[in-house]
C-alpha cells in the first residue's frame, strides 16, 4: 500500500470537536453520560484542543476504511521559527481514554518540549476498528497453553503471540504511511502502551524516524522488531520509561517487570551496532500506566 492511497485534509481551525469527546463519554453498561477518565481512572479536565490543529486522514481504499477507520491527528506548533528541528509524534494505546490521557500529559509539559521540537503530533486511532483488530489477534492466542503465554523467553513468546506480532507489524506499516502522508521529516516517535508496540513497528519503515521513545510499552515480544531498523541502528537512540507502581498486565508480564526483558535484547543490538544507544528507566513511584513527565524531560534533554 503506497502513501498515494491516503489523502490528508488539514483543517486550519482548532480541534474543537475533541474538547467534549475527551471530557464526556457514555457508560458502557447504563448508557449514561459520564466524565471521561484516563487509563488510570483519573477524571480529565477539559483539554485545550482549541489551541491545537486537526488533521483528518481518510483512506481512498474502501477496504482500508472498513478495517482501520479514520485517523485523526492533532498538531501543536510550538516553535515556528525552528524549521530544522525535529517533530515529536506520539502514539497512545488504542482507546480514546488512552489518547486523551496522553494528550493531558503532553499538553501539561509543552514547556519541557518546546526547546527541542518544532511541533508535536498526537495520533487518535479509530477505537472501535483497532480494538476489533486487537481482539481478533487474541482469538488463537487465548487458546494456547498458559505456561507458553507466560514464558519470558522471547523466542517462545514470538511464537505464542505470533498473531499479535503480525498485528503490530501490519499496524506499524499503516501508521507509517499516515505519518509520511503528512509530509513529516526528522520524526521522533513516542509510543505508550499498545502505541509502543506500534511505534516499534513504525520506526524501521523509513529513514525519517531518527529517535524511538517508549512509555510503559507493550510487552518485550515486540522489542525484537527494532532489529529491523538495520544499519540505521548505528545512529539510533532508544529511551524507555516504566513506572514502579504500574501493575498493568501486558501479555502475562506486569509492566513494571518489563525492563529486565527489554535490556538483553537491546544489549544484543548494541553489540552488533556500536553506534546504537539506549537508556532504560523505572520511575518511582511513577504514575501507573501513563507517560511519566520525567520521561518527557529525558526526551527533551536527548540531543
Amino acid at each position: 500500500m503506497s502513501t498515494s492511497e491516503f489523502t490528508s485534509e488539514f483543517t486550519s481551525e482548532s480541534a474543537n470537536e475533541l474538547i467534549e469527546e475527551c471530557y464526556w463519554t457514555k457508560d458502557k453498561k447504563t448508557g449514561e453520560t459520564i466524565r471521561r477518565t484516563d487509563v488510570n481512572g483519573n477524571q480529565l479536565e477539559k483539554l485545550p484542543f482549541d489551541q491545537w490543529n486537526l488533521y483528518k486522514l481518510d483512506q481512498n481504499c474502501t477496504k482500508v476504511i472498513d478495517k482501520y477507520g479514520i485517523f485523526r491527528v492533532v498538531e501543536k506548533v510550538i516553535n515556528k521559527a525552528a524549521v530544522n528541528r525535529p517533530v515529536l509524534v506520539v502514539m497512545a494505546g488504542f482507546s480514546v481514554n488512552s489518547f486523551c490521557g496522553s494528550c493531558n500529559i503532553i499538553m501539561n509539559n509543552l514547556d519541557v518540549l518546546k526547546n527541542k521540537y518544532k511541533a508535536v503530533y498526537i495520533i487518535c486511532y479509530d477505537e472501535k476498528m483497532f480494538k476489533a483488530i486487537q481482539n481478533g489477534a487474541f482469538v488463537n492466542i487465548d487458546q494456547r497453553d498458559e505456561n507458553v503465554r507466560s514464558s519470558t523467553d522471547v523466542e517462545t513468546r514470538v511464537e505464542a503471540y505470533k498473531e499479535e506480532v503480525e498485528m503490530y507489524t501490519e499496524l506499524g506499516s499503516i501508521v507509517d504511511k499516515v505519518i509520511r502522508c503528512m509530509g513529516l521529516k526528522n520524526v521522533h516517535l513516542l509510543g505508550k502502551s499498545a502505541g509502543g508496540g506500534v511505534a516499534m513497528n513504525v520506526v524501521y519503515n523509513s529513514d525519517i524516524y531518527t529517535r524511538l521513545y517508549l512509555a510503559v510499552p507493550a510487552h518485550p515480544t515486540f522489542c525484537e522488531s527494532i532489529k529491523k531498523i538495520g544499519d540505521r541502528l548505528n545512529e539510533m537512540k532508544v529511551i524507555i520509561g516504566w513506572n514502579q507502581n504500574d501493575e498493568e498486565n501486558l501479555g502475562k508480564i506486569k509492566s513494571n517487570q518489563n525492563i529486565k526483558y527489554f535490556r538483553p535484547i537491546l544489549e544484543e543490538i548494541q553489540q552488533q551496532h556500536e553506534g546504537f544507544q539506549f537508556d532504560l528507566h523505572t520511575f518511582e513511584p511513577g504514575n501507573k500506566h501513563e507517560i511519566n513527565p520525567e520521561l518527557l524531560r529525558l526526551i527533551a534533554d536527548d540531543k
